[in-house]
């Protein structure tokens, strides 16, 4: 089986290799997994074993820059960089993020930065964001 993650999720799926009719589910690496291979257990109907055999590899994480939360009311995680965006995660005051890099958008404040977070997914204003050191644009 093949098992594929981004670096910042420990939800994957799983699906056989060259076979479309396979099983395809959710597996949770266990614990705070450190990058390499483990052991995965897979869940839903008739499962919750551990599959022998199978393993995940976790990717070591892509280098990313801390920031912290200063909006005063926490800061919600945004599908595209626009207040416009759909919402997809809510980040709350003093929270420490990890951001991946920035690129331009919607002027929030003043400001058209906006960086990209890996979990939950999307984007955020860097108006409210006080950073621990310079952030790349992105690709």
């Amino acid at each position: 089986m093949q098992a594929t993650s981004d670096a910042f999720v420990r939800a994957v799926t799983l699906t056989k290799r060259g076979n479309a009719a396979a099983y395809s589910g959710r597996a949770l690496v266990k614990g705070a997994a450190a990058p390499g291979r483990h052991q995965v257990t897979v869940s839903g109907t008739g499962c919750g074993k551990w599959v022998s055999g199978t393993t995940l590899t976790v990717l070591a994480p892509a280098k990313t820059v801390k920031g912290k939360v200063i909006a005063k009311t926490g800061l919600k995680v945004r599908q595209q960089p626009t207040s416009n965006s759909a919402v997809t995660g809510f980040y709350s005051s003093g929270e420490t993020v990890h951001l991946m890099c920035r690129k331009p958008g919607q002027p929030v404040g003043g400001n058209r930065t906006w960086y990209q977070v890996g979990m939950p997914k999307g984007w955020i204003a860097a108006r409210y964001v006080k950073t621990a050191g310079p952030v790349p644009a992105c690709r």
